[in-house]
């Protein structure tokens, strides 16, 4: 609550303090000891030159430990008063303020200025300005505070001389040097400031490359409205620029306008502040919902760590546990060295795949689109190519043909630079299916990455690849791990053959979403690509003659035509809504959430089959169904299946990069509670 204001100072403090008379020019006008601080006012220059802007200087001294608040003084406190009784052909402009400082007491966020602070006031004159002497009239109201406060009050009146020319280095000049050195920096950067409901969106349009390094962003308003002072801000950095997250309290007022003072904490250098007028506008109510929360660096770079081993886990990887669990049954016949060779090899093939990935996301987010986990798989051209590949593993284990995978020659006769050139080729199949997953731990950590510079984003992703490959990489080390292995014999062939069947129904998966991507037309098209890909690689194999070879390779280059050709101009299809769900919309969730009725939004893509498995284990269980309509909960899906901005942007506010996301706007409120990324029943059912 605000507690100090010039109408109640009137009643108490209704003393006048004697005209002081100028000193030399260029000296102090006027000193003055209040109960709690000292004032002095000073002029520039020894003189005003009509046409001309003169300075003043009115610096406030407390008490020691004592503090002054600046022009929105936060929780608590009162801003300075200032009233000017002027003689005609003078004016004073608006008061020029030190970048404040935050004064946290108790649970109270004040802004303000512990010790010294000066505040400077243009003064005017008309160029018809005449007169020896002018007499300008000020009374000054200002609050000091330690843990009680207390008002001080003055009234004055300054006689300030007329001069032909402003008299330069004169004694009161280092005050001016000083306060003009504490004021924020004119910001030259494009700003905008939206107010939603329940928090602000401050976004600063400036480069990425003046982002870096950046540690800390805060918004101090300069009107109420804006923020709950109190509140941690955050920040992100996106393509457009810099974000602040501020929370704002629900049926705060609105703001007169968007001003403020922007402080930019960068690692090893001072703080930097910029006064900043962002253009001001209304946020639409279904844009953003909440606060996208900041991790630190060392936060996110754990969570990717453990993410990558939880990924390790999930049904998407399981195809090729497989294959990295065949390839420790030929471990007690290596080396040391050729095992921990190998182990290096699959972590380089996981980590070099990542890091492609990596340069198409920044690429993308370089040119504006929206981007997330396992944003290739929404390109039926990709979906059609990993299920060709698929198809190719499972042909090679099967023996139709040969792909080198590290296992090929089962025995003594295994090479050291053969098993690492498989290891690699395995690690780079393991990122490839581990894409249309998110492990928990995973999503903020992508989320987080998504919104920084690049190097950042290599770190985190880096980590995450790590993650993947630490068990192989592990227990490439463990000799004891090794000596258990079975010894090599004829039954390894046999096992090499039925690990073709996972790899296939990897296959029948990608064929099934490529049939939603572009109809059943186009996944017909891929299944006879997948027939002519694999007969040319077939006929690569059998001939040896240069006639033959070419044969081979245009057959195969002809079938990715075909398929290029169809991913690119085949339809979707088209499925029914049920009556359990909805299409989500931003748009739907809004008259949803207006209307007061409970909803429950999820967020999915076929191709993601962490999505598919939640699907089946919590949401479309009976129990599930039945609790959702006992709370008349309306349900409503956002399918990623295919690129969607506006999906795109509802992640990225929740500091997601990809799906599955789970959301849940209990009865009459618009703050969702969020779900992990595994689900269960009994997790949908408690939280109604």
């Amino acid at each position: 609550m605000k507690f100090f204001s010039k109408s109640i100072l009137a009643p108490f403090f209704g003393f006048l303090i004697a005209c002081a008379s100028l000193p030399a020019a260029g000296a102090e006008l006027v000193t003055y000891d209040a109960s709690h601080s000292r004032v002095s006012i000073a002029l520039e220059a020894g003189a005003i030159t009509p046409g001309e802007t003169g300075w003043l200087a009115f610096t406030i001294n407390p008490r020691k430990g004592w503090h002054t608040y600046w022009k929105n003084s936060g929780d608590s406190g009162a801003a300075p008063i200032f009233e000017w009784h002027l003689p005609e052909g003078l004016s004073v402009g608006a008061p020029l303020f030190a970048a404040p400082e935050r004064l946290p007491i108790a649970h109270l966020m004040n802004y303000g200025f512990k010790g010294r602070t000066t505040i400077l006031f243009p003064l005017i004159a008309a160029a018809d300005f005449h007169g020896s002497t002018s007499t300008v009239g000020l009374t000054a109201e200002w609050l000091v505070c330690e843990i009680e406060c207390v008002p001080q009050v003055a009234n004055w009146d300054l006689k300030i001389p007329t001069g032909a020319e402003l008299l330069v280095g004169s004694v009161s000049d280092p005050i001016f040097i000083e306060a003009r050195s504490l004021l924020p920096e004119l910001s030259y950067w494009d700003s905008a400031l939206k107010i939603g409901q329940t928090q602000s969106l401050l976004t600063l349009y400036m480069d990425e490359s003046e982002l870096s390094g950046l540690q800390k962003a805060y918004f101090f308003p300069e009107t109420d409205g804006v923020a709950i002072y109190n509140a941690e801000q955050t920040f992100e950095s996106t393509p457009d620029g810099l974000i602040v997250h501020i929370a704002r309290e629900r049926g705060a007022v609105m703001p007169q306008n968007g001003a403020g003072v922007l402080q930019l904490s960068f690692a090893g250098s001072p703080d930097q502040t910029f006064d900043i007028e962002p253009k001001l506008a209304v946020m639409p109510k279904a844009e953003v919902r909440t606060n996208v929360g900041h991790l630190p660096f060392w936060q996110a770079a754990l969570y990717a760590l453990f993410g990558g081993l939880i990924l390790n886990l999930m049904p998407c990887v399981f195809p090729i546990l497989s294959l990295k669990a065949f390839a420790f049954v030929s471990a007690n016949y290596k080396t040391a060295t050729n095992r921990r060779r190998e182990g290096w090899a699959y972590t380089a093939g996981i980590w070099i795949s990542f890091m492609a990935i990596v340069g198409v996301l920044m690429a993308l987010r370089a040119g504006g689109a929206a981007i997330g986990w396992g944003f290739q798989l929404q390109e039926p051209l990709f979906v059609g190519l990993l299920a060709i590949l698929m198809v190719l593993v499972a042909l090679s284990l099967a023996g139709v043909f040969t792909i080198q995978l590290g296992f090929e020659g089962s025995g003594q006769q295994l090479a050291g630079r053969e098993g690492a050139q498989g290891a690699f080729f395995k690690g780079v199949l393991a990122t490839l299916v581990a894409t249309p997953c998110t492990a928990p731990l995973m999503a903020p950590a992508i989320g987080f990455a998504l919104t920084q510079p690049f190097y950042t984003v290599v770190a985190v992703f880096s980590l995450l690849a790590f993650g993947l490959a630490l068990p192989f990489l592990l227990l490439s080390y463990s000799a004891r791990v090794a000596a258990m292995m079975p010894k090599p014999g004829a039954w390894m062939e046999k096992v090499k053959q039925g690990l073709a069947f996972p790899m296939l129904l990897t296959a029948v998966w990608l064929v099934y979403v490529y049939d939603l991507q572009t109809g059943a037309a186009g996944a017909l098209s891929l299944l006879m690509v997948v027939i002519f890909i694999s007969f040319s690689v077939w006929l690569w194999g059998q001939t040896q003659s240069k006639t033959g070879r070419i044969l081979a390779a245009s057959i195969g280059l002809a079938s990715l035509v075909a398929l290029s050709y169809v991913s690119f101009g085949a339809k979707p299809s088209v499925h029914s809504e049920s009556q359990f769900e909805a299409a989500y919309s931003e748009k739907k969730l809004d008259e949803l959430l207006e209307s007061g009725q409970p909803v429950f939004v999820y967020f999915s893509a076929e191709w993601c089959i962490t999505c598919k498995v939640n699907e089946q284990i919590a949401l479309f269980r009976d129990e599930t169904q039945a609790a959702l309509r006992a709370k008349n909960v309306q349900v409503l899906k956002g399918d990623w299946t295919n690129r969607n901005d506006e999906i795109a942007r509802v992640l990225a506010s929740y500091g997601r990069a990809g799906v599955p996301l789970y959301l849940y706007f209990p009865a009459g409120s618009r703050d969702a509670i969020v779900l992990p990324e595994v689900i269960t029943a009994s997790s949908i059912i408690d939280i109604l």
